[in-house]
């Protein structure tokens, strides 16, 4: 195997283009593969290992790959400790955003959803592999990015309200839970040993009754009491693997939706449906519908004008001080501009 070349630089090649190769799946033996590499003696291997591994864990949960919590906690680790070499560093911060590119409702794919190459997307992979040499390169692998919804449309291109069934678990394909922040341990107060010398020393009151020793009960831990109260979800993961899981096997989405890569070979339309889409849902993407009942007056999706958003801004400004006038224009691009390489 190239990942286990004795040659590093073939080993971070061979890394990179397993990455590539696998991205958004979350294939097991490939990531058995780029693991090893992770505890590496060049810190350049490193790098590309924990990039490979981003483009394999994009859009996996702790559900359809057990180790990406751990891959995500392990990240955090080499950004935030100071003895950890500045390129492997600066590939686990690199890897953190490929995770959550796009807000998390994006993948790395460099063909289009019909199977043929996307040309964009392949050039865009390629100039961002040459960071190394200029790390301004890294932005282009946005041309590689495909957003991941599910967008149904009339043939007036209107949002109607519809509902798709997903036959499969809501957790499977949900978001990252976010990160939380360390909360500061509570101390218990211990209480001072008192040795049996000073019993002697003190001096017994008269006529005070003897107390009968007994055996206290041991209260239970304030993490168990707290436990005891929150919800099942909100528990540790241990404690949650005993909760019996009463998550249903299916679950509805409504339009439009984000919808993962695994996700669309589970989409089916709804039973009695107004609506027949052209071509199967499970392309994804935009998906065109025809109307059966075109008499009937259709249910659209509420959308938000730019107008509206203008207005907010308006409010904003004004409660903050400043003057903006609504009706000025719009701010221009910049003009082009030429840019030669060689002057950097």
């Amino acid at each position: 195997m190239l990942v286990e070349h004795f040659n590093s630089h073939v080993r971070y090649g061979a890394a990179m283009a397993l990455g590539i190769a696998c991205a958004g799946t979350g294939y097991k033996e490939a990531v058995s593969l780029l693991e090893p590499l992770l505890s590496a003696k060049e810190n350049y291997v490193r790098q590309g290992a924990v990039i490979a591994l981003s483009f394999i864990y994009v859009q996996q949960t702790d559900v359809s790959c057990p180790k990406v919590g751990e891959f995500r906690k392990q990240l955090t680790k080499m950004t935030t400790e100071k003895g950890e070499d500045s390129m492997a560093k600066f590939g686990a911060i690199i890897a953190q955003g490929i995770l959550d590119i796009g807000g998390r409702n994006m993948t790395i794919a460099l063909h289009n959803r019909s199977g043929t190459t996307d040309m964009g997307g392949v050039v865009g992979m390629m100039v961002f592999q040459q960071f190394w040499y200029w790390h301004s390169m890294v932005p282009f692998i946005s041309l590689a990015c495909k957003p991941t919804c599910l967008i149904a449309l009339t043939k007036d291109l209107q949002m109607p309200k519809i509902e798709f069934k997903c036959n499969a678990r809501a957790s499977l394909f949900a978001y990252p839970p976010p990160l939380e922040s360390k909360k500061k341990e509570e101390h218990e107060k211990v209480e001072t040993a008192v040795l049996s010398i000073t019993h002697k020393k003190k001096p017994v009151k008269k006529g005070g009754e003897e107390k009968m020793e007994v055996d206290e009960e041991p209260k239970p831990a304030k993490d168990e009491e707290k436990k005891a109260t929150l919800p099942a979800f909100m528990c540790s993961a241990s404690s949650r693997k005993a909760v019996p899981d009463n998550e249903p096997p299916t679950h509805t989405i409504e339009n439009p939706a984000r919808v993962v890569r695994l996700q669309l070979k589970t989409l089916s339309m709804m039973e009695n449906s107004r609506y027949k889409p052209v071509k199967s849902v499970t392309y994804g993407g935009i998906i065109m519908l025809l109307d059966k009942t075109p008499d009937q007056k259709a249910e659209l999706v509420v959308q938000v004008s730019a107008m509206d958003n203008q207005q907010t801004e308006v409010q904003q400004a004004v409660a903050g001080g400043t003057t903006l006038d609504p009706a000025a224009p719009e701010k221009q691009p910049h003009s082009a501009f030429e840019i030669d390489l060689k002057d950097y």
